[in-house]
């Protein structure tokens, strides 16, 4: 954890009371400020470096959700979330489109072994034969590699901005507060609470630069916070904040790309997300095609910047190998965002040890908002009742690290 160059707690710096923090204004902290609201706390404040979210990796999601995964925790998280998804549909533009993930025909085994394991967590998919994939997904129309197809009917796409604004409006009107432009700097123990210090920028483009590059220097004028709770959601960032951890732990900001094309006479509006057996992921956007796919060994650190050849050296050609309909294809645009690679892919979750009332949320490498309101369900019950009670999310914490076979690796992530 660096030193602060230029840092020095004074008793005459402002100070704010209040009795929960939520640092951190993503996905996962907006969905804990409306989970702790709703359940009938009243003194919370959302404190984050830019509550517009340019670079914050809600902003920048591919906007997929899915019950599909192998750890029961992981099923856990989403289903809790997605549950709440149906209820609000309308709000955040959720479609239960459904999700399909190919496999090769080496995979076969692969296929049947995980559809009876996600059969068993009492998560409803079918596998396909490629005939049924044809039927289904007429477009996909080079099949000759297949042994299968799995698809989850109840999984769909939404607009993460919108459930994001979703949250923050209901917090709002049960008086949550959030605070824009603040950068937490250091966490510290204070009389039986905590303490979090930090600095206010200036104007968005100076939060903007920070994003983008976080530095160990304080620049601008200094804050303090003092609460009964503090809740770390800051995602990609939460590794800039200093709070003396007794256990570093290696995670590691990675860039995700994403694409938006079109492809010449092909609407895909009426389909949902498929997953390639390339892991090129893609759904209907707008009118557009959106995909995105992960590089290997992409190096890791802050960068936001979406290479030129991206579309077509990584997304192009196992498209082109997988449907007439996507042969003849015209980039529009495309971005890069944050992912916080843990070292098993999977999220942290739970009280930071050593403390009583800092609990922190972050690190669900590239999920947070398919599991936003599962993980915002646990903290809550954290924060008020001390333990888990609906689903137990112990195995979330970073205390799981210290052991490689107490390691949560995911490999459904893409």
């Amino acid at each position: 954890m660096p030193e602060y160059r230029g840092w020095d707690i004074r008793l005459d710096m402002p100070q704010t009371k209040a009795q929960c923090l939520v640092l951190g204004a993503g996905i996962i902290g907006s969905a804990v400020a409306y989970e702790l609201s709703r359940r009938g706390v009243r003194d919370i404040h959302v404190l984050d470096p830019d509550l517009e979210g340019q670079f914050s990796s809600t902003e920048r999601n591919a906007g997929g959700v899915r019950h599909l995964w192998r750890h029961p925790i992981n099923v856990e998280l989403a289903r809790h979330s997605i549950a709440l998804f149906e209820e609000i549909k309308e709000e955040i533009g959720f479609q239960q489109s459904g999700y399909l993930w190919l496999f090769k025909k080496e995979e076969s085994q692969t296929a049947d072994d995980l559809l009876a394991h996600t059969r068993s967590m009492g998560v409803a998919y079918e596998k396909l034969s490629p005939s049924d994939i044809k039927q289904r997904y007429p477009f996909l129309d080079k099949t000759e590699d297949l042994s299968c197809g799995m698809f989850g009917a109840k999984d769909g796409l939404l607009n993460a901005n919108a459930l994001k604004s979703y949250f923050r409006k209901e917090a709002q009107e049960k008086g949550v507060r959030f605070h824009d432009r603040f950068r937490a700097l250091k966490i510290s123990k204070h009389n039986g609470g905590v303490r979090v210090a930090g600095e206010v920028f200036p104007d968005q483009k100076e939060a903007h630069a920070y994003l983008q590059a976080p530095s160990d220097t304080v620049q601008f004028e200094k804050q303090e916070w003092s609460a009964e709770v503090v809740i770390l959601c800051m995602g990609a960032w939460s590794q800039t904040v200093d709070f003396q951890e007794e256990e570093p732990l290696d995670l590691k900001p990675i860039r995700r790309q994403i694409a938006l094309f079109q492809a010449e006479g092909f609407d895909m509006t009426p389909y949902g997300m498929v997953v390639d057996t390339s892991k090129v992921y893609f759904h209907p956007e707008g009118g557009n095609i959106l995909a995105g796919f992960v590089i290997k060994d992409e190096k890791a650190g802050f960068n936001f910047s979406y290479d030129p050849n991206f579309f077509e050296e990584h997304l192009w050609p196992p498209l082109f190998e997988r449907s007439t309909k996507l042969e003849r294809l015209k980039h529009v645009t495309g971005w890069g965002g944050m992912y916080h690679y843990t070292p098993d892919t999977t999220g942290i979750l739970g009280k930071v040890p050593g403390w009583d009332n800092l609990i922190e949320a972050h690190s669900f490498t590239g999920r947070g908002v398919m599991q936003c309101y599962g993980a915002a369900l646990a903290v809550a019950d954290l924060v008020l009742k001390k333990s888990f009670s609906r689903f137990d999310a112990a195995c979330l914490s970073r205390t799981r690290f210290r052991d490689p076979k107490q390691w949560l690796a995911e490999t459904l992530h893409i």
